[in-house]
């Protein structure tokens, strides 16, 4: 009887450690783990997006939830260093100016010194409220790695999906008409451009590199 128990606790250990083996080893991080790592998943259960304040570039303060009850909001985290920032924003833009009556639109930049957003912003005539974070105090809320991401939240303060790349006019129409499509948009061809967040780096002239990194 005894050698039957000590066989049967061997198989069961062996089950184990296999079955904890699976589990660990399905949650290892993988290199291009970022914010939008399961971020379509978590977007489907209608989770309450974060909220912030801050200022905007030509004065003023803005909010996500001063938008609540009025129309939903894409938030983009971009950056002018970053190539696919530049080739996404004039599409965001003109979806922007074609939709602002349903959406509205909040680029939040990410640490870059005033003067360089103005003349990126004048340069390609971006008309949608462009939002400053020199505390990452917005981007560590929202867990942004990359630039370039994009936070469809709806009217009622719901974050209903991440769209890590180029937005398309069909995500804007999709969240317009209320609908949490987490079909992703395609992402081009470009690395996504990784923040830095280098020790020491002073605030407003914040690095990344465009590449996906460990």
């Amino acid at each position: 009887m005894s050698n039957k128990v000590l066989i049967g606790g061997i198989i069961l250990g062996a089950v184990g450690l296999l079955v904890v083996g699976r589990f660990y080893g399905g949650n290892t991080a993988s290199q291009n783990a970022s914010v939008y790592n399961g971020a379509l998943e978590t977007a489907s259960q209608k989770n309450l997006a974060p909220d912030f304040l801050l200022q905007k570039l030509g004065g003023g303060t803005i909010t996500i939830s001063e938008f609540n009850g009025k129309k939903p909001v894409v938030v983009d985290f971009w950056a002018s260093w970053c190539p696919n920032c530049r080739r996404d924003m004039p599409n965001l833009n003109r979806f922007y100016e074609k939709y602002k009556d349903q959406i509205e639109v909040i680029g939040v930049n990410l640490q870059e010194r005033e003067s360089v957003i103005l003349d990126f912003v004048t340069s390609r005539d971006i008309r949608f409220p462009i939002a400053l974070d020199p505390k990452r105090q917005a981007s560590n809320a929202f867990g942004i790695q990359y630039t370039n991401t994009h936070f469809l939240i709806d009217k009622d303060g719901n974050l209903v999906r991440i769209i890590p790349g180029d937005i398309r006019e069909e995500d804007i129409l999709s969240l317009i008409m209320g609908g949490a499509d987490n079909n992703q948009s395609s992402i081009p061809d470009e690395k996504p451009c990784k923040l830095a967040y280098a020790e020491g780096t002073q605030d407003g002239e914040q690095p990344g590199v465009c590449a996906y990194s460990s």
